[in-house]
């Protein structure tokens, strides 16, 4: 299989991947359609969401801003040379690297995306240390929970 690229959105709270895609290709359209995905699939409201990105071209184009601006989606870009300022999303590929891709020999663009799906999905049920051994999952239900209650209370 030919090179390819993985481009996937976490929640730092709950450390849930919230959007994701395995393309040939990695430009501005795609980096658009993972944030509209995104902003879709969680119903994110204007205001609610600062994405972190690296500093690639297709997160610091024109497009890509315009379309943060429209979904009112805050920016922030991690330093050039940075990777500890983007923390979370790179110790996530570094695990799926060490869990999956190494040890893995994909034969077509669907087979891997398909064991990347199911890699994500047991990371989502899967306790983390940093979550007090909860999973990514119940992190979110609890945290949706509580907008839930805060939302009756007004």
């Amino acid at each position: 299989m030919e090179n390819t690229y993985l481009n996937a959105a976490i929640d730092c709270c709950t450390r849930e991947i919230v959007g994701w895609s395995l393309e040939l290709r990695c430009r501005t359209d795609e980096a658009i359609d993972l944030v509209d995905h995104a902003v879709a699939a969680r119903r994110i409201q204007r205001g609610e969401l600062t994405l972190g990105t690296d500093n690639g071209s297709a997160f610091t184009s024109r497009r890509f801003r315009n379309r943060l601006a429209e979904h009112g989606v805050t920016h922030r870009r991690g330093g050039y040379r940075d990777p500890e300022s983007q923390a979370f999303i790179e110790s996530w590929f570094g695990k799926l690297k060490e869990r999956l891709v190494w040890r893995s020999e994909f034969e077509t663009l669907d087979q891997a995306r398909k064991e990347i799906a199911d890699y994500i999905d047991r990371y989502h049920r899967r306790p983390h240390s940093g979550l007090g051994y909860r999973t990514p999952t119940e992190v979110r239900r609890t945290w949706e929970d509580g907008q839930r209650l805060q939302k009756a209370a007004a």
